[in-house]
């Protein structure tokens, strides 16, 4: 098979003075996770994830210093310097490529090779998701035990989700396995998770919240009664998958390829007698393809 029949088209993209929240509609509308960024004559100038917009989104700020995501614009947030490749590149490199430059993405031009559109047009994009898809349809003998990452990051279920985006943009990862008081295993929360928190009010400042009911007895041993209504922040638990999806260390890693492109996840918890173990993520299988594992 050829990396052109794997290219994902059309191309979904916003311009560079676009808010944020405009892009994260899109991202939410079209179920995609990085929009390409054009300029007025429709030439790529730069690419926006989701972990872009998590960013922005990160706000420690005061609530009065805070800016609405509306009033944020794409350019700000964005990746500039694009990497493309054409489409005369093999599987094999393009895993190669999305490795060496820590990307889940990437824009693939036209050289005239595959005759699609004129020279140095967008074509389409080449994800990570893509070559999940056909890694899971391939006849790979590659075990679970020999690529899964065993150093895994994991949060608690009440910890908030500032906390939990803070350590996912320090230790620079994309999910984090959520635990509880006994270290067991109960969900994961991830940067599309963080992202669309607010999905339902787009306009909201920051990460999301909720809000908390307090109640205060009328008199001594009296009846309670609602004092009033505080706004506090959400925490893993709230946003976080459960119940947990699992596979075990000898099943191949071709089944967790497929369980990620059915269940539209990018790691699965390794998981042995009750005991974690590790992850298995789409740059495991990436590094693999790549011959990198």
């Amino acid at each position: 098979m050829k990396l052109i029949d794997l290219v994902s088209a059309p191309v979904q993209a916003v311009r560079p003075e676009d808010p944020l929240s405009h892009a994260r509609n899109i991202m939410i509308k079209k179920g995609v996770s990085r929009l390409v960024v054009v300029n007025e004559d429709d030439k790529t100038t730069g690419m926006l994830t989701k972990t872009d917009i998590s960013r922005g989104l990160r706000q420690d700020e005061p609530k009065w210093r805070r800016r609405p995501i509306d009033q944020i614009q794409v350019k700000n947030f964005m990746t500039p310097d694009l990497i493309t490749i054409t489409p005369n590149k093999s599987i094999e490199e393009t895993a190669e490529i999305m490795l060496e430059n820590d990307i889940s993405g990437i824009p693939v031009i036209e050289d005239g090779t595959s005759g699609i559109t004129e020279n140095g047009e967008l074509i389409g994009i080449i994800t990570k998701k893509d070559l999940i898809d056909h890694y899971s349809n391939s006849d790979s003998n590659t075990i679970v035990s020999k690529i899964y990452t065993s150093d895994i990051l994991t949060i608690h279920r009440h910890h908030t989700l500032n906390r939990a985006a803070e350590v996912m943009e320090t230790e620079g990862v994309k999910r984090l396995v959520v635990v509880e008081e006994n270290k067991k295993p109960t969900g994961i929360v991830t940067i599309s998770d963080l992202t669309f928190a607010n999905q339902n009010n787009p306009r909201d400042e920051g990460l999301a919240g909720k809000d908390l009911k307090m109640a205060r007895k009328a008199t001594k041993g009296g009846d309670k009664r609602l004092r009033s209504i505080l706004k506090d922040m959400w925490v893993a638990e709230d946003v976080m998958s459960s119940p947990l999806i699992t596979i075990t260390p000898e099943q191949k890693a071709s089944k967790a390829a497929k369980i990620m492109s059915e269940n539209g996840i990018s790691g699965i918890p390794v998981v042995e007698n009750d005991e974690l173990k590790g992850i298995i993520t789409k740059t495991d299988i990436i590094a693999d393809i790549g011959g990198q594992k």
